[in-house]
């Protein structure tokens, strides 16, 4: 009888994996033609929702809150710059006396800790030197010394944009712990769910003793060959994931900081990479398989991972708890046709 693997469940790979296996499943269907396979009537549905999960995993998600982040950041680093350029001013006074009196103070206190490099610094280490800064200026230069530079109306500025920095940048990472926990689960359950539909037609017409059903039957007992085989390498590839034998993967995920991808909008945002041994697996023969996503805390194994829920439970309709690849419904037979 032919049949396909039911010793490994699919559902313990993580996303970019398990996203690079349907993406081989298509590619079998489409070289072994999908009416003979008996799933054209479903392909159309397997693509569009493989492409919705593809978007998810692979594609860098645009967020509103990203947009309002950046420029909340752009407006608080040029008041830190124009605020530090009036510090500045006070180290060459002369012969203004209220400035020679804050002289020491600036010098010492603020130019000196303060430097031009903060606006370098990553998103949430900048968000704390500015508060900081706001707070040394009201201690250190008083309201007399802040009258004498005319500072308040850039300070309350300040203080403006990066709270607001602060209300976008949260806004945005629960967006997308949302987005990572939700959608890609629901996404991973439907392409299952259509996978084994293919599956359970295919495995039909493989062991079909109809002789009119002969071509069919041998495209899909080659199908199931082909399946088979990426089954195998799926396996030995999570078996060397979980035990570290590859590359200890780094954070990638789906474009974010729930990950611990570095920020696309802040090139010094470097998130921290997984602790222990992650995904860091590459496919050479498939371009779509990048794998890297983040590393467990438990040294790979992704349980309870917001950006890489690598083991959602299977499909209510579809699950068999003795054959994790078979669905427990029955086929209804129509002529040449298959449908569940």
């Amino acid at each position: 009888m032919f049949s396909i693997n039911s010793n490994f469940s699919i559902s313990r790979l993580n996303n970019p994996e398990i996203t690079a296996f349907f993406i081989n499943v298509q590619k079998a269907i489409t070289n072994n033609d999908a009416t003979l396979l008996g799933v054209s009537g479903i392909l159309t549905a397997y693509q569009n929702k493989l492409q919705e999960l593809i978007d998810r995993v692979y594609v860098s998600q645009g967020s509103e809150f990203t947009a309002a982040m950046k420029a909340a950041d752009d407006r608080r680093c040029l008041i830190f710059r124009r605020i530090r350029l009036r510090l500045q001013m006070v180290e060459v006074a002369e012969q203004n006396e209220a400035l020679l009196a804050i002289q020491d103070v600036v010098r010492t206190h603020l130019l000196t800790k303060y430097v031009a490099s903060v606006t370098a610094r990553a998103y949430q280490e900048r968000t704390s030197i500015l508060q900081g800064f706001l707070l040394d200026l009201n201690e250190k230069l008083g309201d007399s010394g802040i009258e004498t530079l005319g500072l308040g109306d850039d300070m309350s500025s300040l203080e403006d944009a990066n709270n607001a920095f602060i209300t976008a940048y949260a806004q945005r990472a629960a967006e997308k712990a949302e987005g990572n926990m939700g959608v890609t689960a629901r996404l991973r359950d439907e392409m299952y769910d259509l996978y084994l539909q293919v599956i359970c037609i295919v495995q039909y017409l493989a062991n079909s003793t109809d002789t009119a059903n002969a071509e069919k039957a041998t495209a899909c007992q080659a199908f199931i060959a082909h399946v088979n085989v990426l089954l195998s390498d799926a396996k030995k590839r999570l078996e060397q994931r979980l035990s570290g034998g590859d590359a200890e993967g780094e954070g990638s995920g789906e474009g974010g900081d729930s990950s611990s991808a570095t920020d696309s909008t802040d090139s010094t945002d470097s998130g921290g990479s997984g602790s222990g041994s992650g995904e860091g697996h590459t496919d050479t023969t498939d371009p779509t398989d990048n794998g890297g996503s983040n590393g467990g805390s438990n040294g790979g194994s992704n349980s309870s991972n917001s950006s890489n829920p690598s083991n959602p439970s299977n499909p209510a309709s579809g699950g068999n708890s003795s054959d994790p690849n078979k669905p427990s419904d029955s086929g209804v037979v129509n002529g040449d046709e298959v449908s569940f």
